[in-house]
Protein backbone atom coordinates (compact mmCIF):
# COMPACT_ATOMS: atom_id res chain seq x y z
CA UNK A 1 0.00 0.00 0.00
CA UNK A 2 1.48 3.42 -1.29
CA UNK A 3 0.37 6.63 0.16
CA UNK A 4 1.31 9.31 -1.86
CA UNK A 5 2.45 12.88 -0.31
CA UNK A 6 1.44 16.31 -2.00
CA UNK A 7 4.18 16.49 -4.53
CA UNK A 8 5.37 12.97 -5.59
CA UNK A 9 8.89 12.40 -7.10
CA UNK A 10 9.94 10.61 -9.89
CA UNK A 11 11.15 6.95 -9.44
CA UNK A 12 14.76 6.43 -9.83
CA UNK A 13 16.18 4.09 -12.98
CA UNK A 14 18.72 1.99 -13.21
CA UNK A 15 19.92 4.74 -16.39
CA UNK A 16 19.18 7.53 -13.59
CA UNK A 17 21.72 5.89 -11.00
CA UNK A 18 24.32 5.12 -13.69
CA UNK A 19 24.86 8.54 -14.40
CA UNK A 20 24.50 10.25 -11.22
CA UNK A 21 27.09 7.36 -10.15
CA UNK A 22 29.13 8.20 -13.15
CA UNK A 23 29.83 11.85 -12.22
CA UNK A 24 29.96 11.10 -8.14
CA UNK A 25 32.63 8.53 -8.81
CA UNK A 26 32.55 7.38 -5.03
CA UNK A 27 32.58 4.49 -2.78
CA UNK A 28 29.81 5.47 -0.45
CA UNK A 29 27.51 8.80 -0.70
CA UNK A 30 28.41 9.43 2.59
CA UNK A 31 31.89 10.17 1.81
CA UNK A 32 30.41 13.71 0.30
CA UNK A 33 26.83 14.34 0.64
CA UNK A 34 27.12 17.92 -0.67
CA UNK A 35 28.44 16.57 -4.19
CA UNK A 36 26.23 14.01 -4.56
CA UNK A 37 22.94 16.00 -3.25
CA UNK A 38 24.49 18.43 -6.71
CA UNK A 39 24.63 15.88 -8.82
CA UNK A 40 21.73 14.07 -8.29
CA UNK A 41 19.69 17.36 -8.16
CA UNK A 42 20.97 17.84 -11.67
CA UNK A 43 18.90 15.17 -12.63
CA UNK A 44 16.16 15.55 -10.80
CA UNK A 45 16.76 13.65 -7.75
CA UNK A 46 17.71 14.27 -3.75
CA UNK A 47 20.40 12.91 -2.22
CA UNK A 48 17.86 10.47 -0.01
CA UNK A 49 16.74 8.84 -3.17
CA UNK A 50 20.30 8.54 -4.63
CA UNK A 51 21.16 7.04 -1.18
CA UNK A 52 18.06 5.08 -0.96
CA UNK A 53 19.24 3.65 -4.52
CA UNK A 54 22.77 2.38 -3.52
CA UNK A 55 21.75 0.40 -0.67
CA UNK A 56 19.15 -0.85 -2.56
CA UNK A 57 21.84 -1.90 -5.53
CA UNK A 58 24.20 -2.83 -2.78
CA UNK A 59 21.79 -5.46 -1.50
CA UNK A 60 20.14 -6.77 -5.05
CA UNK A 61 22.28 -9.26 -6.91
CA UNK A 62 20.06 -8.93 -9.69
CA UNK A 63 20.38 -5.14 -10.04
CA UNK A 64 24.16 -5.79 -9.95
CA UNK A 65 23.80 -7.52 -12.41
CA UNK A 66 21.73 -5.21 -14.56
CA UNK A 67 23.77 -2.59 -13.72
CA UNK A 68 27.23 -5.07 -15.25
CA UNK A 69 25.16 -5.44 -18.50
CA UNK A 70 24.63 -2.16 -19.43
CA UNK A 71 27.98 -1.19 -18.28
CA UNK A 72 29.34 -3.82 -20.40
CA UNK A 73 26.82 -2.26 -23.36
CA UNK A 74 28.30 1.45 -22.74
CA UNK A 75 32.26 -0.04 -23.76
CA UNK A 76 31.49 -2.05 -26.79
CA UNK A 77 33.53 -0.70 -29.31
CA UNK A 78 30.91 1.22 -31.97
CA UNK A 79 32.49 0.25 -35.26
CA UNK A 80 31.38 -3.43 -34.47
Amino acid sequence: LLIACGSEKKEMTIQDFMMIENEVALPDPDLDPELVGEVAGKYGFTFDQYKEFFEKVQNDPELQEKIGELMLDNQKPADK
